[in-house]
């Protein structure tokens, strides 16, 4: 894997890039052509890397080219999990440390 974060793209962003609707990027997601992450439960973003798989061959026939990439794999699920819920992991491990320790004087 590369050496900095993954860069993540909103839904806008990915439309932009894709040059449709936000409806059909959407629609994309929900197809399961596009994977995509809530953080916190309410902002959308998709991988950089995910959207431009998707952008239309320039001397093509004009339908979006689908690289086949590692990314639905257990081990990147799991990778993925533990990327975008760090701070909540983090934030229940401190509470559980801060209960054992009032808990245990």
């Amino acid at each position: 894997m590369g050496g900095g974060p993954e860069k993540l793209v909103t839904l806008e962003e990915a439309a932009r890039l894709l040059k449709v609707p936000a409806d059909d990027v959407e629609q994309m997601i929900r197809e399961g052509r596009v994977p995509s992450f809530r953080l916190g439960g309410n902002l959308l973003r998709l991988r950089l890397r995910d959207v431009e798989a998707l952008v239309p061959v320039r001397a093509g026939r004009g339908k979006p080219a689908r690289r086949p990439e590692a990314g639905s794999g257990l081990l990147d699920r799991v990778r993925d999990f533990f990327y975008f819920n760090d701070f909540y992991l983090i934030a229940f491990l401190l509470l559980l440390t801060l209960l054992a320790v009032i808990f245990s004087l």
